[in-house]
């Protein structure tokens, strides 16, 4: 746990609160870029796939991969956008210089950070344009790489929990605020945010922004589809939002 974000983190995202500390942690923490030995890769996801209840070779590869994602992207999510909304900077979580730790069940638990030691003018694009291509952009390379998952299934789970976890925080800090909201698709902004990854993954509804794409979830034994942020769901009626 970082204590100044932890202490501005939003009630209803209190759960998340720990989800990024300082420090090399345990023995247990596994270097991000450790993730692209296949071997590496695939312990962790056999821990997830056990803690699932499944034995033996997963169904549904991508499926596994992507419902072990949105577990990831929920860690990140609230530490991430209460250092740039709340204190107006980036936590130093450049994608090879993180490390994981996953509980029990094999889920991502927290990602631990070191000091960003590089000049301002080596570093990435401030605000979440900076997070999505110093951390989200090589998560998403490797996922890919590892099972062949679309990026676009990726993009839509980053984006569905980053969208959820932006929206409890209100009216916070204006301009980041602006940087955010434009990355995710809410309004108009630069170009290289409106068009970015995360605001092509969603399309806006009458309830809140849902995926464009299917995240594959529901193809794994006993876990339910997202519901109304399903796209699969609206096209065949069960939903109230028509499809984008």
């Amino acid at each position: 746990m970082i204590a100044e974000i932890a202490c501005r983190v939003p009630d209803s995202l209190g759960a998340y609160r720990g989800g990024v500390a300082a420090g090399p942690g345990g023995p247990a923490a596994t270097r991000l870029v450790a993730l692209r030995d296949p071997a590496v890769f695939d312990a962790a996801l056999s821990a997830f796939s056990a803690g699932l209840g499944e034995t033996g070779e997963p169904r549904d590869r991508r499926a596994l991969v992507s419902y072990w994602s949105q577990f990831y992207f929920a860690v990140l999510a609230t530490p991430a956008l209460t250092a740039l909304l709340r204190l107006g900077r980036p936590l130093p979580l450049a994608f090879d210089r993180t490390s994981l730790e996953l509980d029990a069940a094999g889920r991502p638990a927290r990602l631990l950070v070191e000091p960003d030691t590089r000049a301002p003018s080596a570093g990435p694009p401030p605000g979440l344009a900076g997070l999505i291509e110093d951390h989200l952009n090589p998560f998403v390379e490797l996922c890919h790489a590892r099972c062949g998952i679309a990026r676009r299934v990726l993009w839509g789970n980053a984006a569905v929990i980053l969208d959820y976890v932006a929206r409890e925080f209100g009216e916070a800090d204006a301009p980041a605020r602006a940087e955010v909201a434009a990355c995710l698709g809410w309004c108009a902004g630069p170009a290289c945010a409106t068009r970015g990854p995360l605001a092509q993954a969603l399309c806006p509804g009458a309830s809140g922004c849902r995926r464009r794409t299917c995240c594959l979830r529901q193809r794994l034994p006993g876990v339910p589809s997202c519901g109304a942020l399903c796209p699969l769901e609206c096209s065949t009626g069960r939903c109230s939002e028509s499809r984008c």
